[in-house]
């Protein structure tokens, strides 16, 4: 009984010392018209130091915004400051009555360099002879 619960205890202990990378999305806009919209903030969860995470950060009146926060660092020999860069790549998805336009913007943090940055896109839906420009921007923090 005693060797289960120390093995499950271990395993316990293993997950929760693994580090976690939090990518924190806030102030998510959507204007259109010059009407501003307010989305929801939301926070990436990275297990360790690498890896992805999906979010949604608007959904109104038939435009839903989603996104893919992507986390890498990057190994080289030759230089210092490429050694301690961490890559941010948002891959930005805009759904509007079934028609998808998509984004992607990469972000790179050197050394110190404080890890926050501001993302402002704009898209353009046509449907037949409507258009409809929709601008998105939000905040981001890696953590």
């Amino acid at each position: 009984m005693i060797r289960p619960l120390l093995s499950l205890l271990f395993v316990l202990a293993l997950v929760t010392s693994n580090a976690q990378t939090l990518f924190k999305v806030t102030n998510v806009t959507v204007t259109e018209k010059g009407q501003v919209r307010s989305g929801s903030d939301a926070t990436a969860e990275i297990a360790g130091s690498e890896g992805d995470d999906r979010l949604v950060l608007f959904e109104q009146d038939g435009i839903r915004l989603k996104t893919q926060v992507r986390v890498r660092t990057h190994n080289s020999r030759r230089s210092s400051v490429k050694e301690s860069a961490v890559y941010a790549t948002f891959e930005i998805k805009l759904k509007i009555d079934g028609k998808t336009d998509s984004r992607e913007i990469q972000k790179v943090f050197y050394a110190d360099q404080e890890r926050a940055t501001h993302f402002k896109e704009k898209f353009t839906i046509k449907r037949g002879i409507d258009v409809r420009v929709i601008t998105v921007e939000f905040d981001g923090r890696l953590e």
